[in-house]
């Protein structure tokens, strides 16, 4: 499984995060230096994997006598004119090179006085370089990102490579003729001006009216498709052997646009393009998304991930994200999408989604390693996704149930109108929803953007009582630590209806009295996680991630079994553990390790001794023998054949158990890597590499919940 996101990204990588780093070491570097758009000229050498560029570069310039920006440190800068007129210039080492960013070097150009103008002065800056990188796979979630590769089998340049010169935080126009050979076939932002072939050659141009805050580049050897949904150009720009996905794709996007348009306001570009690359991404740039060759065959894509990268048109690539109060867009993108389209589905898939937000944070997060979200810049590990996306998008379906559905989106309208094109905070998120609907919600954001954790509730004590008219029920709400304001919905089961009520709560212990006609038999606080909150650890079923959330874990590779089978599985275990987990022999396992740590088991009953002691643990219709499995039933004992199965540990229920086996050394090795991508299951079955069944144990006995007829 692979989890999309935008370029404010896809894939879980950490360059949003150094984005807000290095913006602010390069401020100390250019100063008041700002650019004002790009009018790009580059040509593309495939198989030296080289660009040759000239960037005519609109800069303010009035009152700068030198001019700074950054520009890759491999490629040589070859002349810089303005005006016909040769300029000075000189390349110095930044404070960057061979840091976060890779060897990246400033270009400082002076400025003659004559040339400075108050509307801006033009420096055509010519460069080239080679850029050659290994292209990120989609096996592991920090095998780090590709950045820059020129080759013939495509081109991908993202601003992490810093393949043009640029400023971090400047919001630029762009204008971008791109000279590739003939066959290949370029795109990037903003609108198709002209495209033609001369002499072997094909010049294409792209340009993009309003500012983004960077420039992506993409090329290769596609097949074009484009149509016109209303005033705006849809393109799939697919390899040939995919070309049939292409309709699919496109049909899909005009729905898409069509239902954010009606939620939102005018869809901000002019174009939008799905691009398929040749190695594994899902990244949202403006107007287009680029979706790995592997990617995009996958069938949820369009369903889920699509909708996506659409909707980050209008949260983070049309009104931009200010990094100072915390990035606020990927939470808001995954409500509006994700969320949104399990709420379009069912209210028992929305609240599986609420509980499952609720579920990786209590995972994950920990006092070490929580943050509040004016801290959160982009993701980076699960619990920075657990916080920056699961509880920024707790945060909006809060509101929206404070202030109700029309002014939610009619909020959410306006927030679009007035800052499209700039950059906005939660300041300017809290400004609207209090202006919108009348409220004072500075205590909410507060205690939820400025304050870091969660809420920890319990159902206290419960007294009933015979009344005049009906039956009166006391209920005691219980907070541990520092209380939270929230309000907590309550559900009483009488014997003829089941009612809902809203209790406000502030205080480390609350007393809510509800007054009913009969007699309450159930009572449940927060029964489908409407409010973002730490669970208890029975509310929690056995999944992955309890074990893969647990940084106190041991991941136990199996003695016996053949040569193969151990070093596949030894394999496994460092790979699993990304040298930050203990890994051990099942042997040497000791029994305060057993008590007292979250396991993660590889091999059969038959190899790992520890299998054989836990097996008893698994659920009815489980079980697991020597050279074979069950599952709900149905027998698993063909050699493509993988199994993982999850549970409590019977010696500390805190803490669990993953029992994972492959019935060769190929299943274990097509289905290990794929393993925490499926943290919210409790068991998986795979066959030659492909998930066949998969599922979550079901919770019977939760403290938010209490019989009252006992």
């Amino acid at each position: 499984m692979i989890t999309t996101k935008s370029y404010r990204y896809v894939l879980p990588f950490a360059s949003v995060l150094l984005f807000a780093i290095v913006s602010d070491i390069f401020a100390k570097e250019v100063h008041e230096n700002k650019i004002l758009g790009h009018n790009l000229e580059i040509e593309l050498y495939l198989k030296e994997h080289k660009l040759k560029a000239v960037d005519h570069m609109r800069v303010h310039g009035k009152h700068a006598e030198n001019f700074s920006c950054f520009i890759n440190g491999a490629f040589q800068i070859l002349s810089v004119y303005s005006s016909d007129r040769k300029l000075d210039f000189k390349v110095r080492d930044s404070v960057l090179e061979k840091g976060v960013w890779g060897n990246v070097k400033c270009l400082e150009i002076k400025i003659p006085p004559e040339l400075r103008q108050s509307d801006g002065v033009v420096l055509d800056i010519t460069y080239e370089g080679c850029l050659l990188e290994k292209p990120a796979s989609l096996e592991l979630e920090d095998v780090g990102e590709t950045t820059g590769i020129i080759d013939e089998a495509g081109v991908y340049l993202s601003p992490a490579c810093s393949w043009y010169p640029d400023i971090p935080g400047s919001l630029a126009t762009f204008m971008i003729t791109v000279i590739t050979p003939e066959g290949y076939e370029a795109v990037t932002q903003g609108s198709l001006i002209s495209k033609k072939t001369v002499n072997g050659k094909t010049y294409t141009t792209w340009e993009e009216r309003n500012v983004s805050e960077e420039c992506h580049l993409v090329a290769g050897r596609y097949t074009v498709t484009s149509a016109k949904h209303h005033d705006i150009d849809i393109y799939a720009y697919f390899f040939p052997e995919d070309q049939g996905l292409a309709e699919t794709y496109m049909n899909a996007t005009t729905r898409y646009l069509d239902m954010y348009q009606k939620l939102l306001g005018d869809y901000p570009y002019r174009k939008f393009a799905i691009v398929e690359n040749f190695f594994q991404t899902g990244y949202g740039m403006p107007s287009f998304t680029l979706l790995g060759n592997t990617v995009v065959k996958m069938p949820f894509i369009v369903d889920t991930s699509l909708g996506h990268e659409i909707l980050h048109n209008w949260w983070g690539n049309s009104v931009f994200v200010d990094e100072s109060q915390g990035n606020w867009c990927e939470g808001l993108t995954a409500y509006m999408a994700d969320y949104y389209y399990k709420e379009l589905k069912d209210s028992a898939s929305a609240g599986d989604y609420r509980r499952d937000i609720c579920r990786k944070y209590t995972n994950y997060v920990t006092e070490e390693n929580d943050l509040p979200l004016k801290k959160f810049i982009g993701r980076r590990d699960h619990a920075t996704q657990a916080i920056g996306y699961g509880k920024t998008a707790m945060v909006f379906h809060m509101v929206r149930r404070m202030v109700g559905d029309d002014l939610f989106y009619q909020s959410l309208r306006r927030f679009y109108k007035d800052y499209i094109w700039q950059e906005a905070g939660w300041k300017d998120i809290r400004y609207i929803f209090e202006d919108t609907s009348k409220m004072d919600l500075s205590w909410f954001f507060e205690q939820w953007v400025n304050r870091e954790g969660a809420p920890f509730i319990e159902l206290g004590a419960t007294r009933m009582e015979k009344v005049k008219d009906g039956w009166l029920t006391r209920v005691e709400i219980v907070q541990q630590g520092k209380p939270y304001r929230l309000s907590l919905p309550i559900q009483l089961e009488l014997d003829d209806e089941t009612i809902y009520t809203i209790a406000e709560v502030h205080e480390l212990s609350n007393s809510i009295s509800i007054q009913t006609k009969s007699q309450p038999r159930y009572i449940a606080i927060d029964p489908q996680c409407d409010v973002f909150r730490r669970l208890h650890r029975e509310e929690i079923p056995p999944t992955i991630d309890l074990v893969m959330g647990d940084d106190d874990k041991v991941i136990v590779y199996p003695a016996g079994g053949g040569d193969a089978l151990q070093e596949t599985y030894k394999n496994l275990a460092e790979l699993l553990a990304g040298g930050k987990n203990v890994v051990k022999a099942d042997t040497s396992v000791t029994e305060t390790e057993l008590s007292q740590k979250s396991l993660f088991i590889l091999g059969g009953p038959t190899e790992n001794k520890l299998t054989k002691m836990f097996v008893g643990n698994l659920p009815k219709d489980f079980s697991f023998e020597e050279g074979f499995f069950v599952v709900n039933k149905v027998t698993f004992d063909k050699k493509g054949n993988a199994f993982l199965v999850t549970a409590k540990n019977g010696k500390n229920m805190k803490k669990g158990v993953v029992l994972f086996a492959g019935l060769s050394p190929d299943a274990i090795k097509s289905v290990g890597f794929k393993i925490p991508h499926y943290g919210k299951y409790s068991y998986l079955v795979f066959a030659d590499g492909k998930n066949i069944d998969k599922g979550t144990f079901s919770v019977t006995d939760s403290p938010m919940q209490r019989s009252l007829t006992k």
